[in-house]
C-alpha cells in the first residue's frame, strides 16, 4: 500500500527533521521577494508564505 504523502490527496507529514524542515520550508529569494511585492504587514506575509510552501508540497492551497 502507498504512504499517504504518496495518495491522490497527499498530506503533510506529523513529524519532520530539521534537515527536511530546513530543505522543504526554508523559502528561496524569489520566493521570498515575490511574498514581500504582494502582502502589507507581518501576519499577511506569514500567511502567503505558508500557503505557498505548504501549496508546493501538497499540490493544491489548503
Amino acid at each position: 500500500m502507498a504512504s499517504i504523502e504518496r495518495t491522490a490527496y497527499p498530506r503533510l507529514k506529523r513529524l519532520y527533521t530539521v534537515k527536511e524542515l530546513e530543505r522543504v520550508y526554508t523559502p528561496s529569494r524569489e520566493e521570498t521577494r515575490f511574498v514581500y511585492e504582494i502582502t502589507r504587514g507581518p501576519k499577511p506575509l506569514l500567511s502567503i508564505m505558508i500557503l505557498l510552501k505548504t501549496s508546493q508540497i501538497l499540490g493544491y492551497f489548503p
